[in-house]
């Protein structure tokens, strides 16, 4: 099955929200829906996050969207340009092992090369070895510079 990438709008939040949803669920967060929804809606409406969405061929059934790709952009000071923070990747299971992740990954590499973006970052479990290795071989690389903190508020 072929399986197009293209920029979600506010018309698919309903459906990105559910695939969020999953994907929260995946992480050991409480299903909930309405929730999911309203937090990618919101993303949409105020411009917050870039999401790329993979469909199916339109003559397929099931899902409308069978993966997504949700991207924050920020800025680099040192580097004094754009930069997205790859935060959520995730596809439907009933379609995994077909390549759409790394559609995904490719889609959200060449929209950001087409609208100036310096790099794109992400982080990952240390035991998603799975995930590690589809990075790597999309050409992510490791940070060996730098250690990240983070402060829970």
């Amino acid at each position: 099955m072929q399986h197009q990438i293209r920029q979600a709008g506010l018309p698919d939040s309903n459906e990105v929200g559910q695939l969020f949803n999953e994907y929260r669920m995946f992480y050991s967060q409480n299903a909930d829906i309405e929730a999911a929804r309203q937090y990618i809606r919101e993303r949409m409406e105020r411009h917050e996050s870039v999401i790329l969405v993979a469909e199916p061929d339109p003559l397929s059934n099931g899902l409308i969207c069978t993966g997504f790709v949700q991207l924050y952009p920020s800025f680099s000071s040192v580097s004094m340009g754009p930069v997205w923070v790859l935060n959520d990747l995730y596809v439907h299971t009933d379609y995994r092992q077909q390549g759409i992740a790394r559609k995904l990954l490719q889609a959200a590499k060449q929209l950001a090369s087409e609208r100036g973006v310096l790099r794109i970052s992400l982080s990952t479990e240390l035991s998603n070895k799975q995930a590690q290795a589809l990075y790597e071989s999309e050409g992510y690389a490791q940070d060996t510079k730098f250690m990240y903190y983070e402060l829970n508020v």
